[in-house]
């Protein structure tokens, strides 16, 4: 079963970094009343996006999701590379 805030996220478009920003900066001025229903809810959101923002950019194209992703493919490669030249050199002393 879903809950409220789960039930509302379903039904709108993802939060912008700008929203985000703009929220916290008026939730830490002491503009948005914590008291309401739902707005710890909105705050907590705001953190998460901008945390996950920093953690991994701003959007697909940004320069340091595709320079982890390169990464991961040049360590995944040299696994795999690693793994079958261990299984080549087992497989000729045998």
């Amino acid at each position: 079963m879903r809950t409220t805030t789960e039930h509302r996220r379903a039904h709108r478009a993802p939060m912008t970094l700008d929203e985000a920003l703009r929220i916290e900066a008026q939730y830490d001025a002491g503009r948005l009343d914590p008291s309401l229903p739902g707005t710890a809810d909105i705050v907590a959101e705001a953190r998460r996006v901008r945390f996950l923002t920093e953690l991994w950019g701003a959007g697909p194209q940004d320069q340091r999701r595709r320079q982890l992703r390169w990464l991961l493919w040049i360590a995944g490669g040299f696994i795999v590379f690693s793994i079958l030249g261990l299984i080549a050199c087992l497989g000729l002393t045998q």
